[in-house]
C-alpha cells in the first residue's frame, strides 16, 4: 500500500472544507494582539468580497475575536 494513499481528499470534500464567501489570501508583515482585538499588517494580498477580487500591495485592518 503506497503511502498517504488514504488521506487524500476528493474533490467533493475539498468544496465542503472552503465553501466561504469572503476570502483574503497574502502574506503578514506584522500581527499583534491584546486580549480580544488583533491588528493586521498585510502585504501583496488578493481579497475575494462579495462577488468582487481586490489586489493590495498593503493594507491594514482589525477585528475583535
Amino acid at each position: 500500500e503506497p503511502l498517504n494513499s488514504e488521506d487524500d481528499v476528493s474533490d467533493e470534500e475539498g468544496q465542503e472544507l472552503f465553501d466561504t464567501e469572503n476570502v483574503v489570501v497574502c502574506q503578514y508583515d506584522k500581527i499583534h494582539r491584546s486580549k480580544n482585538k488583533w491588528k493586521f499588517h498585510l502585504k501583496d494580498g488578493i481579497m475575494n468580497l462579495n462577488g468582487r477580487d481586490y489586489i493590495f500591495s498593503k493594507a491594514i485592518g482589525d477585528a475583535e475575536w
